[in-house]
């Protein structure tokens, strides 16, 4: 299975795959750097429904080993320097709050200042409500940062994987 880059052979179902897997198969020898893994989320809005997200995020860091929900990476494919950042699902949903906008955005700044291709590996059920419209706001930010790495030719790549939902 793992040598089939977890699809089974004879069904040809597709496992879900964790973002450092993603990093390991795209990443030429599986050599790649992280960056910004020391940010955080927290708790803007001191959001409880079940729980308090405080607590959620504390069970989920320790769940996953994970500060968030994305990964932001450099490295190379197929000998190509690359920026790619590839959202876990395990870390809520791979839901968008702040910290995850702010990760995405300094990948595509860093991708325009060293004029390297992005790749963006999604699997996400969306903004993050406990952070409410500060997790909608991530949208417009990464958005514009996309925009000005349009304008300067830089190629951006979509990877859209599952599950991929929401808006």
């Amino acid at each position: 299975l793992e040598s089939n880059l977890n699809v089974c052979p004879k069904c040809a179902h597709h496992f879900r795959i964790s973002a450092a897997e993603r990093l390991n198969i795209l990443f030429d020898r599986n050599s790649w750097t992280e960056h910004d893994a020391q940010l955080a989320s927290n708790d803007p809005l001191q959001f409880t429904d079940t729980k308090k997200y405080r607590d959620r995020l504390r069970a989920t860091e320790q769940a996953t080993k994970m500060k968030d929900a994305v990964v932001v990476a450099t490295g190379r494919l197929d000998g190509l320097d690359v920026v790619i950042a590839a959202m876990e699902y395990s870390f809520i949903g791979g839901s968008m709050g702040v910290v995850v906008g702010e990760k995405l955005t300094r990948a595509v700044e860093m991708a325009l200042d060293r004029r390297h291709p992005l790749i963006i590996v999604s699997c996400s059920g969306g903004a993050r409500m406990m952070e409410g419209v500060l997790s909608l706001m991530q949208m417009a930010k990464i958005s514009a940062a996309l925009a000005r790495l349009d304008r300067a030719g830089v190629p951006f790549v979509s990877v859209l994987t599952d599950p991929t939902t929401g808006g």
